[in-house]
């Protein structure tokens, strides 16, 4: 039996997990279940580092060129 509750979301542990083993770690069930529990809310944050604002939500301008006389 695992120390990791049913409510962490499958795809965290499998996501921890599987970043962990392609650098040939395999953390006990203890840390495992730390490192679950706080990936979502250190995703988030590096979701939120990485966003680039576009600008969608204005209204684009027109530009118009100037021509050369």
């Amino acid at each position: 039996m695992t120390d990791i509750p049913d409510s962490f979301d499958l795809d965290s542990l499998e996501h921890v997990k599987t970043v962990l083993k392609l650098d040939g770690i395999e953390p006990p069930e203890a840390d495992l279940a730390s490192l679950t529990k706080l990936f979502p809310s250190l995703q988030r944050k590096v979701d939120r580092f990485y966003e680039i604002q576009t600008g969608d939500e204005v209204t684009a301008s027109v530009f118009r060129a100037e021509s050369d006389s």
